[in-house]
């Protein structure tokens, strides 16, 4: 489940990350804020505990997806 605005302290709430954890194929993490791609594929997330494939991600650019799983480590997690 997604954290809402008032789980986050006032020193998470203005900065954009604190925090950033390589995905590990198929295990389940908290959910981030946002994901970060290091490379340019299909990537299968796991968003409110149904796996989506996200196709066409950039290399290097971060997309605010709250997700708590992946299938491949070329994702990092961005919290």
């Amino acid at each position: 489940m997604a954290k809402g605005i008032q789980d986050y302290t006032p020193q998470e709430s203005v900065a954009p990350y604190i925090k950033a954890v390589v995905a590990q194929a198929g295990v389940e993490v908290s959910p981030c804020r946002a994901v970060y791609t290091i490379t340019s594929a299909a990537h299968v997330l796991t968003v409110n505990d149904e796996d989506i494939t996200f196709t066409g991600m950039l290399i290097g650019k971060i997309y605010p997806i709250c997700a708590t799983k992946c299938g491949s480590a070329n994702v990092i997690f961005l919290y």
